[in-house]
């Protein structure tokens, strides 16, 4: 059976929410030994490697891993007032990349806008110079759902069927978003 990477050792042990001497409990190997191979400062046998990913994949079973929102989600996001214009809206979209962003008053979320709202309202015979200085709020649509972060990936999946993204929340706040396209890279 191949082995991941020994650095990966941290990064599995995090994910299962252990602690360092859990890890050693159950796979009968140190705790130092468990932080010196999480440093990559010893080189293991093999016996004690392999009593270390069996742990970890026994313990993975037995605590099913579930990927949250938290560990899918974008931290940085990128939002547009609602009173910016919609020439604003088009040079961060074309800047960031983006085809749609949440709309903010202050630090609540009012609204969302996307590029297919835009062109909705050029589609209805305005012009462009028309389309330029019109208000966000005027053109925006719902606001993305809000979910905490201990949301599973499943449910997050249901929502972004129905939405183009989700916010996420950690004590009230904004902490994230996901798009459709985070969830496919899990994949």
């Amino acid at each position: 059976m191949p082995f991941p990477a020994i650095g990966d050792i941290k990064k599995m042990r995090k994910q299962l929410d252990m602690t360092q001497n859990e890890l050693a409990r159950v796979s009968q190997v140190s705790q130092s030994t468990i932080a010196k191979l999480e440093r990559n400062t010893i080189s293991a046998s093999y016996e004690i490697v392999t009593r270390v990913f069996n742990a970890l994949e026994s313990e993975g079973k037995v605590r099913k891993i579930r990927k949250s929102a938290k560990d899918v989600l974008h931290a940085s996001i990128v939002a547009i007032n609602d009173d910016a214009t919609l020439a604003e809206v088009s040079e961060t979209m074309k800047k960031r990349g983006y085809s749609q962003m949440p709309v903010m008053n202050g630090e609540s979320v009012v609204g969302s806008i996307s590029e297919e709202a835009i062109l909705v309202k050029l589609r209805q015979g305005l012009s462009i110079d028309e389309l330029s200085g019109i208000r966000v709020e005027e053109v925006m649509n719902e606001a993305y759902p809000v979910i905490p972060e201990e949301t599973p990936v499943e449910t997050v999946a249901t929502l972004l069927y129905h939405s183009p993204a989700v916010l996420v929340q950690r004590r009230g706040k904004i902490s994230g978003i996901i798009t459709k396209s985070d969830l496919l890279k899990l994949i």
